[in-house]
């Protein structure tokens, strides 16, 4: 398993006790008050890790594969790659962004048979 920091990640993580539900409702006043309308999500990574966990508990001999065009925030995908999770690319950008978090080549699936 890699480690990483928060340095490296374009993410808020939240202290103790704080849900995110809190982050979200905090994130939706800043962005109300101000003019910007970008996009932005809210993920749990504690969840990620503990469905994961749960996962290889159950199906220890099964690698589960994250299909990146769900979502290919990096801070994501550097997480799920962190933690041993393979990839279903339907794209070269796809591709090159796994290579690009240092996933390697037999953890990747091209899937987009065109």
């Amino acid at each position: 398993m890699n480690n990483f920091s928060n340095e490296e990640f374009d993410c808020h993580f939240s202290d103790e006790g704080f849900t995110a539900k809190d982050i979200l409702d905090q994130k939706i006043n800043e962005v109300s008050s101000s003019h910007d309308k970008d996009a932005f999500y809210v993920a749990d990574l504690g969840d990620i890790l503990k469905k994961h966990l749960r996962w290889f508990k159950a199906l220890p001999r099964v690698t589960p594969f994250y299909a990146l065009k769900c979502s290919n925030s990096r801070t994501i995908v550097k997480t799920l790659a962190a933690i041993g999770t393979g990839f279903d690319c339907a794209s070269n950008t796809e591709i090159q962004l796994a290579q690009s978090l240092g996933v390697p080549p037999e953890r990747i699936f091209y899937t987009n048979p065109y």
